[in-house]
């Protein structure tokens, strides 16, 4: 599993519900970060021999969006793709699988990436086909709303949020242990935007304007200056009574997109190029999908193991944000995860979460995380709705 290698790894800036990326659709912003990422990798688009993207709130507008984007981005369209869908952990799917097609001598290079353009997800009608359905109303269901909540739990579905308030009593979570998880993730995302940690990958997206030039979209919309005392005035947002979880220790809707460049070694090393970085290895647990939180931590043991490591020789940890809860009941249950180590440029209270779009994005950040700050093994998890912890390790070769 120490075969391939990133020869580019770019991502947009992360956007905000109806912020700066609001008038671009899914495609658009996946054709952009390919075509990024294909630049930043030094080679041309005719070299790509596979694109794997993956995608949450898909439509029918752009069906086999890896396909679609990539013809887009210049790619021939005589290239594959393949679009994923595995809730949160598309876009670290979609790496996954496309360097297993590495592995197997499939190809030798392709684009893997993620993509999330949550500020204009469809509203869905799930009448109106059927006979007997001539008289009545027809309700539309919010899309975003839907994927949020969990049908399967019983006794009548749940949404993310509020099974995220089982994990905080199994694990004896305080509210104010929430609280400094994104009291911290916003303090280092501020400080990693400060320091211009992200000024090299993190690609300006021109934004179209009725009359005049682009406006560059530049810098993450998510993190602010909070102060423990505005994050402790929430109120517990999705179990009023009791409850510990808000809108302000949970993870934001947002849009954005990440692509990678992978490559086999040996054909690194035949076209020149240094790479950027390695994957060692990626595991995929299954946890019960009303402790769904618990993914992000429980796969971290077996992805070590995998991988032949300790935890100690892990420099940079990032375990998605999705609730505060999540890295919270980590440091309940994983020995040796220390807070020093943890979303050192913050994770998706801060940066955001565009949910396919992810996965992608946090293991092209740990890339340039470790090149910047001396790092050479990084470990990336995040939990999935459904019951699945999803992770990779990679190390630096810069």
């Amino acid at each position: 599993m120490d075969k391939v290698v990133v020869l580019g790894a770019v991502r947009t800036p992360i956007g905000a519900m109806g912020g700066g990326l609001s008038s671009l659709l899914a495609r658009d912003l996946a054709t952009f970060a390919i075509g990024k990422a294909i630049e930043a990798a030094g080679i041309s688009p005719e070299q790509v021999q596979y694109t794997c993207i993956g995608w949450v709130m898909q439509d029918s507008r752009f069906a086999n969006i890896a396909k679609q984007a990539a013809e887009f981005a210049g790619v021939p369209n005589t290239v594959p793709g393949t679009t994923y869908h595995e809730n949160c952990a598309s876009g670290a799917a979609a790496v996954q699988a496309l360097a297993r097609r590495i592995l197997l001598g499939e190809i030798e290079v392709g684009v893997a990436g993620g993509v999330e353009a949550m500020s204009n997800v469809p509203r869905y009608l799930y009448s109106g086909r059927l006979k007997g359905q001539t008289y009545g109303d027809m309700v539309l269901e919010d899309g975003i709303q839907g994927a949020l909540v969990d049908r399967n739990v019983p006794p009548k579905g749940e949404v993310m949020g509020l099974m995220t308030e089982r994990l905080v009593a199994k694990y004896g979570l305080t509210r104010l242990e929430q609280d400094e998880v994104a009291f911290r993730s916003h303090a280092n995302a501020l400080a990693a935007w400060e320091s211009g940690a992200f000024a090299d990958y993190v690609v300006p997206v021109p934004i179209a304007q009725r009359k005049g030039p682009p406006v560059m979209f530049a810098k993450d919309e998510g993190p602010k200056p909070v102060t423990m005392d505005v994050l402790s005035a929430q109120r517990p947002f999705f179990k009023p009574d009791g409850g510990t979880i808000t809108t302000m220790n949970s993870s934001s809707i947002n849009d954005g997109a990440a692509a990678l460049v992978l490559c086999s070694e040996e054909y690194a090393t035949r076209m020149g190029k240094k790479p950027l970085a390695r994957l060692l290895a990626w595991h995929n647990v299954g946890v019960p999908r009303e402790l769904m939180g618990e993914g992000a931590f429980k796969v971290i043991p077996p992805l070590l193991q995998k991988a032949g490591l300790p935890i100690e020789s892990i420099d940079w940890f990032e375990l998605n944000e999705a609730f505060a809860a999540v890295v919270a009941a980590a440091f309940h249950d994983v020995p040796g995860l220390s807070v020093d180590r943890v979303n050192q440029w913050g994770s998706g209270i801060s940066l955001g979460h565009p949910v396919g779009c992810t996965g992608a994005r946090q293991i092209v950040d740990m890339i340039h995380q470790l090149a910047r700050r001396g790092g050479r093994i990084g470990l990336t998890t995040r939990c999935v709705g459904g019951g699945i912890g999803n992770g990779e390790i990679v190390e630096s070769l810069a």
